[in-house]
């Protein structure tokens, strides 16, 4: 049901990969890095990719600020959010963290690269806080509820 809905939404340009190693800051400029997921979907997936990025820490009230900021920017811009922008967002934040779930266990443990092993929790973590008022997810949630924590020396 979630893909479905999601689909039916209208796409723009995303980079599709949008987070906090792919900002590079020189002289006071930010610069985005690593475009070759570049392609049409929702807006809503690049933001939820920043917000709920498994390489920082954000606190629930942090992410809500931000988000806010950005919905004070698309009002001054001209170009508000929808009612339901925020949870469309949320929506696409848990679709990102399955993703970079797969990817950091396939990275980690079929490629050899344990580094990634060690944002397994941190994503868990935020796929958690996102399902926990979602209805319809009880046994997604209950699943992940009984994960063990993932060591990053596996």
């Amino acid at each position: 049901e979630i893909a479905e809905r999601l689909a039916a939404l209208p796409r723009v340009l995303v980079h599709r990969d949008f987070n906090s190693q792919n900002i590079i800051i020189r002289d006071g400029h930010a610069h985005l890095i690593d475009f070759q997921g570049m392609r049409p979907g929702l807006w809503h997936y690049d933001i939820a990719s920043l917000l709920y990025d498994p390489y920082v820490e954000l606190s629930a009230a942090e992410r809500s600020e931000l988000f806010a900021c950005y919905r004070q920017i698309r009002e001054d811009a001209g170009t508000p959010l929808r009612s339901d922008d925020e949870e469309v967002m949320k929506l696409c934040a848990m679709q990102r963290l399955m993703q970079a779930l797969g990817a950091y266990g396939f990275l980690g443990l079929v490629k050899g690269n344990k580094n990634f092993l060690r944002h397994i929790s941190p994503a868990l973590t935020s796929l958690r806080a996102i399902m926990e008022n979602s209805p319809g997810l009880e046994k997604l949630r209950d699943a992940l509820g009984d994960l063990p924590p993932v060591s990053p020396r596996v």
